[in-house]
């Protein structure tokens, strides 16, 4: 089963990401197995693998865990892709692209919900109609009629 980890952020980074999207989510990382975690990080640089929803994010942050509903293929899919993004760039044009409301993505580099909705859109998922992958912010993606909230932790 697919998941993902939606921050609720606390530092002044997150909360204008927050307010610019007019969400309660600042981040969003992909939970491929408890002790898999992939999320494209600004701090690293990198789609990185995490091993805790709390490695690299400020304590006492709360995260809503989502599933995802996906095929069995879809997931395959969506796995392979995900992990080949691993050492990829932070995707800094497509974040100041999407506070902007512009496309500024550019090769293989990627913001936290973008990678997640190209990875649904690699995997055949409609993740929300009409909308492109560099155009989904953290909030957008629990809109999906695919996302369900399943649990609420605290990293």
């Amino acid at each position: 089963m697919i998941k993902i980890a939606q921050y609720k952020g606390k530092s002044w980074v997150s909360k204008a990401i927050k307010f610019v999207t007019r969400g309660q989510y600042s981040h969003t990382a992909i939970m491929l197995a408890d002790d898999c975690i992939v999320e494209a990080w600004e701090g690293s640089n990198s789609v990185r693998v995490i091993t805790s929803l709390a490695d690299g994010h400020k304590l006492g942050t709360p995260v809503d865990i989502y599933s995802v509903r996906m095929g069995a293929e879809q997931e395959r899919v969506f796995r392979e892709f995900v992990i080949a993004q691993v050492d990829k760039k932070y995707d800094y044009w497509g974040i100041f692209g999407f506070l902007r409301r512009k496309d500024l993505q550019r090769g293989e580099s990627w913001f936290c919900s973008e990678l997640f909705a190209a990875g649904c859109e690699k995997a055949g998922v409609t993740l929300l109609k009409n909308v492109r992958p560099s155009q989904v912010s953290p909030s957008m993606v629990t809109r999906s009629p695919i996302t369900q909230l399943i649990e609420r932790r605290i990293a």
